[in-house]
């Protein structure tokens, strides 16, 4: 049965003397013997709140503890008040918006919202989550500190169809990751001059790439396992336009990409990909477009500076709209994890086209390739690649620099006639 939420206003003494166990093996640090300050007249909260509720600013160096965890349903809005120290008893402690509920934080600056473990270690308490899109659901100067229990989650995460805005807050001391998302396409209305700290994994780990939409370039990531937006689990088609632009971070790609349907992959000036170990792009259908600059390139790698750490891009669409597929300045490192043409830093396939131009190349830079930089399989007498000469390619330190097929493109034989490996660019044009 849901109970509405409860003040118990017990002594804090009494509370902090055995409301806590002891520390996990995925905790990093030790407890330290003095708990935070605690107050007689703060008030201790549990449960559940199913109706329009307010926590004020009691004055106490910390105004409420969730004994376990508080959450936010029936279509109730929880306001939580400018100054406001909110402490979690329990390793597992959570505040939880769901049930078309609403939770509204909006401190200021001279006053923030604090929610944070009863010991200032990472890890101490557990996350806020958002599942519900009510427009009244904002964060404002509100500092999250040493949350993230869960280790694969995040101490701010936004899940099913939930979404927040989150403007001048602070994320310090997650043991996973600082922010958290799984299938909210629209999980951010805003995020802008944030900062993440001190997470033990990602700044940010994503499984939806429409989270992209609303984050700003003047966020802060330093100090963080990866400071960098970081996309995994479920976050691996592009069916719709995604753009990628230079936030002053990395995007950590750690699930293969697939690029189909409508899906169209804007890819901005002085933009990094780093791919985890093994993982790549493959493109049967829908658009790639890099608009890198001689002065800005886009540089697709891997999380390691290791020759073949990650697989490499593999093209095969025939699709038109939209100005095409294209990639200009921009340089491919550490690719091409296997051996075979298919496994290349960029692997052409337009064996199944009609000697329409598919992909054009502007300025692309092969670097520290494991085995083939650039795979081509098609007819010699087609023009479905543009730029596919010396002026538009370089190679440097690759195991092989081309290989096309240029009789068969589906016949993957290596017999007298079909595949051939080259050095220089201006021999595939005599070799027929």
């Amino acid at each position: 049965m849901k109970r509405d939420w409860k003040y118990w206003a017990l002594l804090g003494a009494v509370v902090l003397a055995g409301g806590f166990s002891s520390c996990s093996d995925d905790e990093e640090d030790e407890k330290p013997e003095t708990p935070a300050k605690v107050d007689v007249k703060t008030i201790h909260l549990n449960g559940y709140i199913t109706k329009d509720s307010v926590l004020k600013d009691l004055g106490l160096d910390v105004d409420y503890i969730i004994d376990d965890q508080l959450t936010v349903q029936d279509n109730a809005k929880l306001t939580i008040e400018p100054g406001v120290t909110i402490n979690f008893a329990e390793k597992r402690g959570y505040l939880l918006c769901e049930d078309n509920a609403a939770l509204n934080m909006e401190g200021t600056a001279e006053k923030p919202i604090v929610l944070q473990g009863s010991y200032p270690v990472r890890g101490s308490w557990a996350n806020v989550i958002f599942q519900t899109n009510r427009p009244e659901n904002k964060m404002a100067y509100v500092k999250l500190l040493n949350g993230g229990s869960d280790a694969e989650n995040g101490v701010l995460a936004i899940t099913n169809e939930g979404s927040v805005s989150v403007k001048n807050c602070k994320i310090d001391g997650s043991l996973g990751a600082g922010v958290y998302n799984v299938f909210a396409d629209k999980a951010l209305t805003a995020f802008e001059n944030d900062t993440i700290t001190n997470a033990s994994k990602s700044a940010m780990l994503l499984q939806s790439y429409g989270f992209l939409e609303n984050i700003a370039a003047n966020n802060v990531f330093y100090g963080n396992g990866a400071n960098g937006i970081e996309f995994a689990g479920y976050a691996n088609v592009i069916e719709k336009t995604v753009t990628f632009n230079n936030l002053g971070y990395d995007y950590i790609i750690n699930s293969d990409m697939t690029i189909q349907d409508e899906g169209l992959m804007i890819v901005n000036d002085s933009v990094t990909f780093k791919f985890g170990n093994g993982v790549g792009v493959w493109i049967p259908s829908g658009l790639i477009q890099v608009n890198g600059t001689a002065e800005k390139p886009v540089v697709f790698t891997g999380t390691k500076d290791e020759a073949g750490f990650w697989r490499g891009i593999t093209f095969e669409s025939n699709t038109q709209n939209q100005g095409g597929s294209y990639i200009k300045n921009c340089e491919f490192k550490n690719a091409a994890d296997k051996e075979g043409e298919d496994n290349s830093a960029l692997y052409v396939h337009t064996g199944y086209t009609e000697g329409v131009k598919l992909i054009s190349l502007e300025n692309v830079k092969f670097t520290n390739v494991l085995n083939y930089a650039l795979s081509v399989l098609w007819d010699g007498n087609r023009k479905e690649i543009e730029g596919l000469d010396a002026s538009n390619l370089s190679f440097e330190n690759c195991g092989h620099n081309v290989f096309v097929d240029l009789d068969g493109a589906l016949n993957m034989s290596f017999a007298e006639g079909y595949g051939a490996f080259f050095d220089s660019l201006e021999e595939v044009e005599i070799a027929e």
